[in-house]
C-alpha cells in the first residue's frame, strides 16, 4: 500500500512538472532564445541595404501556378514568436522565373507585422492577403538591392533574386473579388470567408506597400533569412 502511495506521489510530481513547470520554464526562457536568434548584427545594416534598392518592373509568368514545371514554388519559413507565444512571424516566398530578365526571382513577404481592417472590423494580415492576390501576367514594381542584382550568383533556381513588392501596377482582380465577397456576405451576413471584402483603404494598401513596411521586411530578411556568409560578402566594403 505504501509503495502505491509513493508511486502516486511521484506520478503527481511528474504531472505537476509537465503541466506547470514545463510551460513556465518555456515562458521564461523563450524570450531569451528569441532575443538572440538570427544574425542580430545584421539589423544595423538595414538602412544601408534599403538605400541600395532600385525599383524594377516585372511581369509574372503565365504559368505562375504550374507547380509541375518546377519554375514556380511557394514556401513559408517560421522566423520567430513574439516571446508571449501570440502570432508567430514567418516569411512567405513566391519563386518564379521572369523571362524578361532571364532570372529566377523570389518575392518576400513577412507575415505577422502589418494589418488591414476589413468588414465587421476584422483584422487580417496585410502581407498574407497581398501574397494571395498574385495572379499570372500581373505587372509589379519590386525593390531589388543593386549589389545583389549585379552579383551573377543570384538569379538561379537554387539562389533566386530576392525582391520586395513595392506596387501592383496592373493585373489584379480585386474588384471582381470584392463583388463576389459582397454577394456572399449578403447571403451569409457576418460569416468568415476566405475571400473577404477589401474596403478602399485596404485596397490601397494591397496595391501599394509602404516603404516603412518594406523596411521592416528587409530587417527580418537580413537578420533571419540571408546566410551569414552572404551577409559578409554583401557588406564587406561597408
Amino acid at each position: 500500500m505504501g509503495s502505491n502511495e509513493g508511486n502516486w506521489g511521484r506520478y503527481g510530481l511528474q504531472a505537476f512538472g509537465i503541466s506547470v513547470l514545463g510551460p513556465l520554464l518555456f515562458y521564461l526562457i523563450n524570450p531569451i532564445i528569441e532575443h538572440f536568434k538570427g544574425n542580430r548584427d545584421a539589423v544595423a545594416y538595414t538602412k544601408t541595404y534599403v538605400s541600395q534598392w532600385d525599383s524594377i518592373k516585372i511581369v509574372l509568368p503565365t504559368n505562375l501556378f504550374d507547380f509541375s514545371s518546377g519554375e514556380f514554388t511557394h514556401r513559408t519559413e517560421v522566423l520567430t514568436g513574439d516571446g508571449k507565444q501570440k502570432q508567430r512571424i514567418y516569411a512567405s516566398f513566391e519563386k518564379c522565373y521572369i523571362s524578361q530578365y532571364k532570372k529566377y526571382f523570389e518575392i518576400i513577404w513577412i507575415v505577422g507585422i502589418d494589418e488591414i481592417v476589413g468588414l465587421y472590423n476584422r483584422h487580417h494580415d496585410a502581407a498574407g492577403v497581398q501574397n494571395s492576390l498574385m495572379r499570372p501576367n500581373m505587372v509589379l514594381s519590386v525593390y531589388v538591392n543593386r549589389k545583389q542584382w549585379k552579383d551573377k550568383s543570384y538569379g538561379t533556381l537554387e539562389k533566386p533574386m530576392p525582391v520586395f513588392l513595392h506596387r501592383i501596377i496592373s493585373g489584379d482582380d480585386i474588384e471582381e473579388r470584392n463583388k463576389n465577397a459582397l454577394r456572399q456576405d449578403s447571403l451569409f451576413p457576418g460569416e468568415i470567408m476566405v475571400y473577404f471584402y477589401l474596403p478602399p483603404k485596404a485596397v490601397q494598401r494591397m496595391r501599394n506597400t509602404p516603404d516603412s513596411v518594406n523596411y521592416k521586411f528587409a530587417e527580418y530578411y537580413l537578420r533571419y533569412l540571408l546566410p551569414e556568409d552572404e551577409f559578409e560578402r554583401l557588406f564587406e566594403e561597408e
